[in-house]
C-alpha cells in the first residue's frame, strides 16, 4: 500500500494547489495557442476523419524532445473521459503497450498520483512513469487537466527506466449534438541511450494507436455515466453544475 510522504502532502496541500492551478492554466493557455519562435512549427504526422496528430521537437534541459499534439472528436459525454481514465483495469484497451496502471493516491476528487508501466518494444527498455494530475472545469464548461512528472514521490524499480520530465495538458470542450472535442499536448524524455531517429517513430506510432483506441473507448455506453465533478450542460441542476455556477457568481 502506498504511504503518502511529507513531499506528497506538501505537493497536494490546498494553498499550493491554488497557486499552481493559476500557473498551469496560464502555461496551458499559452501552450495550446502559441509556439515560441525558437521552437519548430507543428508538422502533421497522421490524420483520420476524427483524429489528428501533429509533432515537433522542443528544447528542454539541453535535449531535443518530441512533443505531440492530438485533436479528436467523439460522440458522448465529457464525463466519459474521466470514467475511462478511472477504469485502470482496462487501460490496455486503449493505452498502447501499457502493462500496468495503478492509482497510488487520490488526495481529492480532482487530483491523482498514478504509476504507469509500459511494455516497451525493441529497441527501448521497459519504461515506468509516476505522474500527478489535477483537473478543473471552467464556467463555459471547458475542462482542463494538467499532468506532470512526480518521479520523486515513488521509489524507482530495478530494471525499469523511469520517464522524466513528463508533462501533458488535456482540454475538453463540448460541441453541439452531444459531441466533445479533446485536445492533448504532451512531452516526455524517454531516457536511455536510444537515438532519437529510433525512439521517435516508436513513440509516434504508439501515440497514434493510443488515441485512435481512446476515441473508440470514449463513445462506449458504459462510460457515459455522469461523473460527480463534471457539469455536462449549463441547464443541468446537478451538484457539479451548482458548484460551477456558485464559483462564477463569486468572481
Amino acid at each position: 500500500m502506498f504511504s503518502r510522504t511529507a513531499a506528497t502532502k506538501s505537493l497536494f496541500r490546498p494553498g499550493y494547489q491554488r497557486l499552481k492551478l493559476l500557473l498551469w492554466l496560464l502555461c496551458a493557455g499559452l501552450s495550446m495557442g502559441f509556439a515560441q519562435a525558437s521552437e519548430e512549427p507543428w508538422r502533421l504526422y497522421k490524420k483520420s476523419e476524427q483524429v489528428s496528430l501533429q509533432q515537433r521537437h522542443i528544447s528542454q534541459r539541453g535535449k531535443k524532445l518530441l512533443q505531440v499534439q492530438v485533436q479528436l472528436d467523439y460522440q458522448g459525454s465529457m464525463s466519459a473521459f474521466l470514467q475511462v481514465l478511472a477504469d485502470t483495469n482496462n487501460a490496455a484497451l486503449w493505452l498502447h503497450n501499457v502493462a500496468q496502471v495503478t492509482v497510488l493516491a487520490k488526495p481529492s476528487l480532482y487530483e491523482d498520483l498514478v504509476y504507469t508501466r509500459f511494455n516497451a518494444p525493441w529497441p527501448l527498455t521497459e519504461r515506468e512513469l509516476v505522474s500527478c494530475s489535477e483537473w478543473r472545469q471552467q464556467a463555459d464548461l471547458t475542462f482542463h487537466m494538467q499532468v506532470w512528472d512526480c518521479a520523486e514521490l515513488h521509489p524507482d524499480n530495478p530494471g525499469k527506466l523511469r520517464l522524466r520530465g513528463f508533462s501533458a495538458h488535456w482540454q475538453l470542450k463540448p460541441l453541439p449534438d452531444n459531441r466533445v472535442r479533446l485536445t492533448y499536448i504532451g512531452i516526455a524524455d524517454a531516457g536511455g541511450k536510444v537515438p532519437r531517429f529510433l525512439s521517435d517513430p516508436v513513440a509516434l506510432s504508439s501515440s497514434w494507436k493510443s488515441f485512435l483506441a481512446l476515441q473508440q473507448q470514449l463513445q462506449l455506453a458504459k462510460y457515459q455515466q455522469p461523473h460527480p465533478g463534471i457539469c455536462e450542460t449549463l441547464q443541468s441542476v446537478t451538484e457539479a453544475c451548482q458548484r460551477l455556477k456558485a464559483a462564477e457568481e463569486k468572481r
